[in-house]
């Protein structure tokens, strides 16, 4: 694998050639630096894009110091018990799919009032809600009115789970990123550009923890 040295650091990437107009470049939550392009001659764009990618590595590099599983934006230490049970610094976990479908009834729990709350103001109905493990995306809205919100959201703060609510319940009135979508969002949320950034942060923490990436990937 190539390497290219930004700041002192040596560092591998992995250039996939299409036919597209523009390079695009991505780090992914784990590190991996990912590369668009319709050349393999890359490195005078990696270097434009120095600072970017300095910033996102150390990002993750914080990310993997932190200890502990994250839930409702703390994070507890953690201990083996027959039920998923919260007491002041501590979380105990249940094993295999016990966890996962724990998680999956408080994360519903949650965002029911939320949703309902959301569907009353700006008067429009949904259809059906289901939970899942996006590896992509935080939620998404389809065009049959279903609202699609991903397991790991138990991990943020809870007004990053109402911005997200919100987000996605705007979309059964604008399914798209308009003006005036940003309007109906800003309605909940006026900080939402802060709270977009805040869950950038957090997207790099939870596929950066080595629980909620078992969970995330079926392990446990």
């Amino acid at each position: 694998m190539p390497e290219i040295e930004l700041s002192g650091r040596r560092i591998q990437y992995e250039v996939s050639v299409r036919k597209v107009r523009y390079m695009r470049i991505y780090v992914t939550p784990s590190g991996k630096l990912e590369i668009v392009s319709p050349t393999r001659r890359v490195e005078p764009f990696l270097r434009a894009k120095e600072k970017w990618i300095i910033t996102k590595i150390e990002a993750i590099e914080k990310a993997k110091q932190l200890s502990g599983f994250p839930y409702l934006g703390r994070f507890y230490n953690t201990g083996s018990g027959e039920k998923f049970k919260v007491n002041d610094n501590m979380i105990k976990l249940p094993h295999n799919k016990k966890l996962e479908s724990t998680l999956r009834v408080r994360l519903r729990e949650i965002i029911t009032p939320l949703i309902q709350e959301k569907t009353k103001k700006l008067n429009v109905n949904v259809n059906k809600v289901f939970i899942r493990k996006q590896k992509t995306r935080w939620g998404s809205c389809s065009p049959k009115g279903n609202l699609n919100f991903n397991l790991a959201m138990l991990a943020l703060p809870p007004q990053l789970i109402d911005y997200l609510v919100s987000h996605e319940v705007a979309h059964l009135v604008e399914m798209n990123h308009s003006k005036r979508f940003w309007k109906l969002v800003e309605k909940f949320h006026p900080d939402w550009k802060r709270k977009r950034r805040e869950l950038k942060e957090w997207w790099i923490i939870v596929h950066n923890n080595p629980i909620w990436k078992e969970i995330l990937e079926g392990r446990k």
